[in-house]
This record gives structure tokens, C-alpha cells and sequence, in this order.
């Protein structure tokens, strides 16, 4: 079966080449430096372009730093840092020395800001997962809700490898460590370096596993699995929503349900039932787990309702603490 699943990816690269899901990020700068957590991958990455020319200097974190970067010296110095790639604005002295020539989705960046201003960024969604390295400072950004998102302790509470206050974030160019983390909270697009104490896979508080790394994947009659799992140490909620806009298809998607029916000798058996979603755009609200409490959520295709021979999608994953997941969704007839 492994076989097959590996075979199947590779086979679906062409599909995933020729459709891609899009959403515009919202990143809100303030004049001098800034972390920023990119969401999205632009088709143009070029820092120029992305940052709208309000920034003159964009650093993008290329290895791991040493506590002693945030008690010795708080203040922003790309320059005088090892471990950072930078790009300087062509009108800059040091332009010719520039390094980072674009920059990529789920990746925190330090952006130096002429001007206070808000980017619309407009790019891909990757479904790469966020990749913790072991016993050392991250520089990490999590997707949450513009009004109402977790707190620092919602947000790592449920993973012994975070769950503390060794977390820095950027206030007028200083590297402040978050000394309540109850009463604190992450802002939509910010990044913030986080220790990470041991190995982690650490995802949010509900831990959101797709059937690829790419998202969802789903051919004719092959079917998806969608888990999720409240990794946290309260009760959670969620909703998930087909979004359909620009270049997100409405794709007929079904829920395959266990139910029980006579087979073919008249016994009672448990088969796979589908139930479909609505057409066009649609919200559908889960019930309350508790902690350690998941469900897998198997997805089919309906294949006779395709439109087109493929098509790409969006699905968006909102918990009621205020975290946001988005999950691309790939989709051909055969």
C-alpha cells in the first residue's frame, strides 16, 4: 500500500503544478523592524515585490541561534548576526551585498519598514507541516484568527517541548521575552522565537493530519483521510469550510460514513455511506472533543458532479480558541 500511496504522489505532481490554491495573507507593518511570519508563497517572491517597496530590508533566518542573542544583545542587528540571508532595497549603499532574493511561505522574516503600512500578500497555500528543530530557539508563526486568537498558553499548552515562557517577540526593534504568557497573545502574520525543548511536531492545539504533505489528494474513486486530534488540555470545537473564491474551485467532496445495511445475503453489514456536502461554498461545525479526542474524517470525490477534469480547492479549519488551519485541496476525475 505504501507502494501505491508513493506512486499516486508522484503521478499527482503534474496536477499540483498546474493547480494551485490561492489566499491573500494581511501583514500589518510598522515603521522600523518587524517579524513576520509568511503564510503564503507568492508567485512573485522577490522581497521588492512582496513588501510593496515599503521595506528597505528584509532578513530572512537561515540557522539556529543561541539563547544568548535575546540576553546579550536584544536589539535587531542583521548585520552583525550570524545565520541570516539579507536583502537591501536597490536604492541602499549595501544593495550589491544582498543575499535573499526571495522569500517562501511558512518561513518568519525580520522586515525593516520605511513606513507604517498593511501588505496584501496574495500567494499559494503550502501544506508543509512546520518543522521544529530539537534544544534550540525557532523563529516559528502560527495561522490565527484576526479578533479573538489563542493566548501564548493556549496556543503551546498542550506540548511539554513549549509550554513555558521562553518566548521572544519583536516590540520598537528590542526582543522582549513574554513573561505572561496567559495574558499575551500572537498576532495574524507575526513571528516569534520560541525555544523548543527536545524533539516536537508541535502543530497548534488540534493537530490537523491530511493524506499528503501536499494536502488533501483525491483521484476518481480514491479516497482521502482527514484526521483531527485536540492536542490540548481543554475541551475544543471547530468548524471546516469549502472556500470558494479567485482561484479556489468549489469541488463536490462527500464524507464517507460508517453505517449499517444488508449486504448481498440479507445480513446486517457495516458499509461506507456517503453524505455530501453542499454545492458552492459550505461551513460544517463538529462537536466538542476533549482532550486526546480526535475523529477521522475519510473524504471522497463525486466524480459524476466534477466540472472539470481537475481542479484545486481550499479548506479552512477554525478552532473556537481562535486558531486557523488551511488545507489545500487537489481534485482530477481519473
Amino acid at each position: 500500500m505504501k507502494h501505491i500511496i508513493a506512486g499516486f504522489t508522484a503521478a499527482m505532481l503534474a496536477v499540483l503544478c498546474a493547480n494551485a490554491q490561492t489566499r491573500t495573507q494581511t501583514v500589518a507593518l510598522e515603521k522600523g523592524w518587524n517579524a513576520v511570519w509568511l503564510e503564503v508563497q507568492p508567485q512573485d517572491a522577490t522581497p521588492q515585490e512582496v513588501f510593496n517597496g515599503v521595506a528597505d530590508i528584509v532578513a530572512g533566518y537561515v540557522k539556529p541561534v543561541s539563547e544568548a542573542q535575546f540576553v546579550q544583545n536584544t536589539e535587531v542587528n542583521v548585520q552583525s548576526l550570524a545565520g541570516w540571508k539579507t536583502w537591501y532595497a536597490p536604492h541602499r549603499a549595501d544593495a550589491p551585498l544582498s543575499r535573499l532574493h526571495r522569500v517562501g511561505a511558512n518561513m518568519g522574516y525580520l522586515v525593516h519598514a520605511l513606513e507604517a503600512a498593511v501588505v496584501e500578500v496574495r500567494g499559494t497555500v503550502e501544506g508543509t507541516d512546520l518543522k521544529w528543530t530539537p534544544n534550540r530557539f525557532n523563529l516559528a508563526g502560527f495561522t490565527v484568527a484576526p479578533q479573538g486568537g489563542p493566548t501564548f498558553r493556549q496556543l503551546f499548552e498542550g506540548s511539554p517541548a513549549h509550554n513555558h515562557n521562553k518566548i521572544y517577540r519583536l516590540a520598537n526593534g528590542v526582543w522582549r521575552q513574554v513573561l505572561q504568557p496567559d495574558a499575551e497573545a500572537p498576532r495574524p502574520g507575526e513571528a516569534f522565537w520560541i525555544w523548543c525543548g527536545g524533539g516536537s511536531d508541535w502543530q497548534g492545539p488540534l493537530q490537523v493530519r491530511a493524506n499528503s504533505p501536499m494536502g488533501i489528494v483525491l483521484a476518481g474513486d480514491l479516497r482521502a483521510g482527514l484526521e483531527f486530534g485536540n492536542a490540548s488540555k481543554v475541551p475544543l470545537t471547530f468548524t471546516m469550510s469549502l472556500v470558494v473564491d479567485g482561484d479556489n474551485a468549489e469541488i463536490p467532496l462527500a464524507a464517507m460514513i460508517k453505517a449499517v445495511a444488508p449486504d448481498a445475503a440479507g445480513f446486517q453489514a457495516l458499509v461506507d455511506v456517503p453524505v455530501d456536502f453542499p454545492a458552492g461554498a459550505w461551513t460544517q461545525a463538529f462537536p466538542e472533543y476533549e482532550p486526546g479526542d480526535g475523529v477521522s474524517l475519510p473524504l471522497a470525490l463525486r466524480v459524476k458532479d466534477m466540472p472539470a477534469e481537475k481542479l484545486a480547492g481550499l479548506l479552512k479549519v477554525e478552532t473556537d480558541v481562535g486558531t486557523v488551519t488551511w488545507i489545500p485541496v487537489h481534485a482530477t476525475k481519473e
